[in-house]
């Protein structure tokens, strides 16, 4: 039968070829072996990696059938640099061997937890732990078999040998089986899906607290499907042929170079991300500082400006215009009265409202009479003075 083959990143680890050779699946009550007078003819089928130009493991199966696979390399996933799936389907379409991609996922919590759910990182899925029937349920549905119409499942069990049968015995490992039946050109058909359920968790100290990943998922993954009301009569020869299964050594090899080569890079970019951070927060020190002292600089010349005898001193040179003559006035009024040079401005301090003045670009009133007048725009005789000054606007 026609299904979709592995669409979706899942991850691949050593863990799926290892159980390739291994004890016979638990889930079965027959044995695994082919050797009565009906047994199929069986002939040697071969996983290809395409990319590598070498196959990834071998395989026995019935004579005719139809191999399908997909070996996908994506070295920016350092943690799970390759997907594999692969299937083999009789000439009638009616049964079908399937492996399944192994399911990695992680979650993160603590001091510098940050999760984004439904997430692909490194290869892995970012999504909380789930127990083990639910995370099988969960992954046939949303991924493995997510695009076969009418799938209903029938049954979730755990399978508490299976883990040492697919050579993954431990405290933190769990065997799952699932069943599930769906229509198919007018016919009703069984499958039996089953998985190791793994989990662990790590503990991380740095500078931003402590965090602990938990990372989860299925490994192992494979399924039988038949019609409806024949699983049982041909899960022996299922069995015999995920135990006939033989990783090819050299390929073997190939991922555990790519992984290791992966893992130094990654922890290069640590480094360097690192040494990157320190780099950037010495500079901001150093801005920091200097900026620190440019605000001293500023204040210290604003208390000068303050200072009453400098304001003074500024002042007088200003009505001084730098000299004085015997009568007392300075250069620039004696210049002014020779030409009588003046205009007009408004000067609410006097009696008629107005006062005439040199062209100067600036005149200031304190409103008692004393002016100041300037071409410096930037002249504010405000500035550290006790004395209010206003300065005048010219008549239209």
């Amino acid at each position: 039968m026609k299904t979709r083959l592995l669409t979706y990143g899942l991850t691949l680890g050593l863990s799926m070829l290892a159980a390739c050779g291994q004890a016979e699946n638990p889930s079965t009550s027959e044995a695994g072996s082919l050797a009565g007078a009906t047994d199929p003819e069986m002939q040697i089928y071969y996983v290809m990696d395409e990319q590598a130009q070498m196959p990834v493991f071998a395989i026995r199966g019935p004579v005719d059938w139809t191999v399908e696979s997909r070996v996908q390399w994506n070295l920016d996933n350092n943690v799970v640099p390759v997907t594999l799936g692969a299937a083999l389907t009789d000439p009638q379409e009616t049964r079908r061997l399937q492996f399944f991609s192994e399911l990695t996922c992680y979650w993160l919590t603590g001091d510098a937890a940050l999760n984004n759910p439904g997430q692909w990182n490194m290869g892995m899925l970012n999504v909380a732990p789930m127990e083990p029937k639910a995370a099988l349920a969960e992954a046939v549905t949303q991924i493995y078999q997510a695009d076969v119409p009418g799938l209903q499942i029938t049954g979730v069990r755990e399978v508490p040998g299976l883990p040492a049968a697919l050579g993954h015995a431990g405290p933190n490992t769990t065997g799952v089986g699932l069943r599930a039946v769906f229509p198919w050109e007018g016919q009703r058909m069984e499958e039996e899906i089953y998985a190791v359920y793994v989990i662990n968790s790590a503990t991380l100290r740095g500078e931003a607290g402590v965090t602990t990943q938990t990372t989860w998922g299925l490994t192992s993954v494979h399924g039988f499907i038949t019609q409806e009301g024949q699983m049982d009569a041909s899960r022996s020869m299922f069995t015999y042929m995920v135990r006939s299964g033989t990783p090819n050594p050299a390929w073997v090899e190939l991922h555990v170079n790519v992984r290791q080569q992966l893992d130094a890079q990654f922890q290069q970019n640590l480094i360097d991300n690192r040494r990157a951070r320190e780099a950037i927060m010495a500079q901001s020190r150093a801005l920091a500082a200097e900026n620190e002292a440019f605000r001293a600089n500023i204040m210290q010349r604003h208390r000068a400006a303050m200072d009453d005898t400098a304001h003074e001193s500024f002042i007088a040179g200003i009505h001084g215009g730098g000299s004085s003559s015997g009568s007392g006035m300075s250069s620039h009024d004696q210049y002014v009265d020779s030409i009588h040079d003046r205009e007009t401005f408004n000067d609410p301090s006097t009696v008629t409202g107005t006062s005439q003045h040199g062209y100067a670009d600036h005149h200031w009133s304190d409103g008692w009479g004393n002016y100041l007048h300037t071409d410096n725009p930037n002249v504010d005789p405000n500035i550290g003075s006790t004395i209010q000054w206003e300065e005048l606007q010219r008549v239209d």
